[in-house]
């Protein structure tokens, strides 16, 4: 069954849990067959393209490079029939100083009430460079 309140919450939680790496519950959240895929040429930065659920759940069971993990705000979230799309921001700092942002666009699709598949578009310009600097 469909619950697109249900699952515009979900999203939410997952990605509170990602800025956290929080493991236990990002892999909750998803299909034994779930995908996450990041807008970006993979062979410029390793995190985009698409990664298998185990490939995405063993990184987040790494601790967050960012001190505290990341703070994330939220714009709008709109929900339709099996899918959310999120606007979100994220602002992390590093055990150096320096302070990452970055907004994001996700879509998430779900199946019985878990996350099927998400596509995360974000400035992975912006992102390559300042990973790139430290």
């Amino acid at each position: 069954m469909n619950d697109p309140e249900r699952n515009k919450q979900t999203a939410r939680r997952f990605l509170e849990a990602s800025g956290k790496h929080d493991a236990e519950t990002f892999a909750a959240l998803m299909c034994e067959d779930a995908t996450y895929w990041t807008l970006g040429k993979p062979h410029l930065f390793d995190y985009c393209g698409e990664k298998a659920r185990a490939d995405i759940c063993a990184y987040m069971a790494t601790p967050s490079i960012f001190v505290g993990g990341v703070e994330t705000s939220f714009g709008a979230i709109t929900a339709e029939d099996n899918r959310v799309a999120v606007e979100a921001e994220t602002r992390g700092t590093l055990p150096d100083g320096r302070v990452y942002t970055n907004q994001y666009h996700c879509l998430f699709e779900f199946r019985d009430g878990l996350i099927l598949r998400v596509k995360e578009y974000l400035d992975s310009q912006a992102a390559a460079e300042f990973f790139s600097k430290g």
